[in-house]
């Protein structure tokens, strides 16, 4: 290891997903290696760059190595894994049967309801689906909700008809309880699954509509985008939408809302310390065309739901005139592929 301190730094030799040591010592429960290796300073939440940004964590406890899972949590290693990691520690283990290791990582505080990536659905979801019915008590007991299922409660929740609108517009509106919420008071956020898919999802606000004219804020993320709620540092281009969004939310409140055609541009002070994509240099407000039937805007007083679409700015600068107009009119009746930002795994 001393002649060859590269082997600390996964990954090596081009290969993507290779896990590294630490990796490999937790998956064949060697406990004495895995101390060795953190001991001569690898990262003990070192995430695999393919295969779901998995942690060493995660790993153990997939294969129920009860040991190491314990031992990795007493000396730090971060309970809910990395956050790109497509599934959370708690959530491998619970797919994976390991009943004794979901206990251990509830009892070190794991986020209980962190959705998986790729799927949208909570460990209470996936211990269901694979048929462990004694874990999904344990889940149950410890407060779990599901993703899919509905909730009574959602009915009474101030602006509950938008979501609905959405929920039967766009896709499926995901529990409160499982989205990242912004600090900011009277706002909260929430995710639709388009087309009630994995391909694309909206993050939008839910509060807005308290100020005239009334407005809601919504932003298009393709399906991979990390969403915990916590992990990443502010200024990390994965929280960029829940940045701007709160940013946006402010302003409304303290300000004005939003109106169509408006530019937010990357450059303006309140918004430059954002993780901005590196593909655009503004969100231009647009009132996006939901669905063919006329009667779209039924709710809460007839509420706009602007989209906040993503623009590459020409060296002339900002679209002015009969420019702005024609833009409108294209973003208007885009896809939601078309003007949502791109995954910072592609940039």
């Amino acid at each position: 290891m001393a002649k060859h301190p590269q082997l600390l730094d996964p990954p090596r030799f081009n290969f993507v997903s290779y896990p590294g040591l630490l990796h490999h010592a937790a998956e064949n429960n060697q406990l004495a290696i895995c101390q060795l290796l953190v001991e001569l300073g690898i990262d003990i939440d070192q995430p695999t760059v393919g295969s779901g940004n998995t942690t060493a964590l995660a790993i153990a406890a997939e294969n129920g190595h009860l040991e190491i899972v314990r031992w990795l949590l007493e000396v730090g290693a971060q309970v809910d894994g990395s956050p790109l990691s497509v599934a959370s520690p708690l959530i491998t283990a619970v797919t994976f049967g390991q009943a004794e290791a979901v206990d251990l990582l509830l009892n070190h505080q794991a986020d209980i309801n962190r959705l998986h990536t790729k799927f949208n659905r909570t460990a209470l979801d996936l211990a269901r689906s694979w048929d462990f019915p004694k874990i999904a008590e344990r889940l149950e007991a410890r407060g779990a909700v599901s993703a899919i299922e509905k909730d009574a409660a959602e009915a009474s929740i101030p602006g509950a008809p938008i979501a609905e609108f959405v929920s039967e517009t766009a896709g499926w509106v995901l529990p409160e309880k499982v989205t990242p919420q912004p600090q900011s008071a009277g706002v909260k956020f929430r995710v639709s699954c388009i087309a009630d898919k994995n391909e694309y999802k909206l993050l939008f606000t839910l509060g807005l509509f308290t100020q005239k004219p009334r407005t809601e804020l919504f932003i298009c993320l393709p399906g991979n985008w990390r969403l915990p709620r916590q992990g990443f540092a502010i200024d990390s281009p994965w929280i960029f939408p829940q940045g701007i969004l709160s940013e946006l939310s402010k302003q409304t409140m303290e300000k004005a809302p939003l109106s169509e055609g408006q530019l937010i541009l990357r450059s303006e002070p309140a918004f430059s310390s954002l993780g901005w994509p590196a593909d655009i240099d503004a969100l231009i407000v647009v009132d996006k065309i939901w669905t063919t039937n006329a009667e779209t805007d039924h709710q809460d007083d007839s509420v706009k739901l602007y989209v906040l679409v993503p623009l590459k700015l020409p060296k002339k600068g900002p679209p002015e005139g009969d420019a702005m107009k024609t833009l409108l009119e294209k973003k208007r009746r885009a896809s939601w592929k078309s003007i949502a930002l791109t995954s910072p795994l592609h940039s």
